[in-house]
């Protein structure tokens, strides 16, 4: 008996690509703040080049942002296991997210690059 007769359910192969997503919740470390972005470090590599959903909290403010991995880079964790250090774009934010930003940098809002 082989493993596809044991199988109770029937099973498809896709022969070409198809879309899905993976929505993970994970606290992760600060390492660096920025107004374009951030420095996180985390057990999970990303993947270089793709974009994810993040959620900013600050004090009794959060806001969802778009963020896009710019680079990744193994960092040796003593007793912790592989580590990563994760450099993060942030994409198109709205009001509430640069406002959050600025609140967390102690600064102003930066203006919408149509109103400079």
């Amino acid at each position: 008996m082989t493993l596809m007769d044991r199988r109770r359910v029937t099973r498809f192969e896709f022969v070409e690509s198809q879309w899905g997503s993976l929505r993970a919740l994970e606290s992760l470390r600060l390492r660096n703040f920025g107004r374009e972005g951030l420095l996180i470090e985390s057990a999970t590599p990303l993947p270089v080049g793709s974009v994810h959903e993040i959620r900013l909290v600050h004090r009794t403010s959060t806001a969802q942002c778009r963020v896009a991995v710019r680079h990744l880079s193994p960092e040796d964790a003593a007793g912790d296991g592989q580590q990563y250090l994760i450099g993060l774009e942030f994409i198109n934010l709205d009001d509430p997210a640069r406002t959050l930003v600025a609140q967390v940098l102690g600064e102003p809002p930066a203006p919408l690059p149509n109103e400079a």
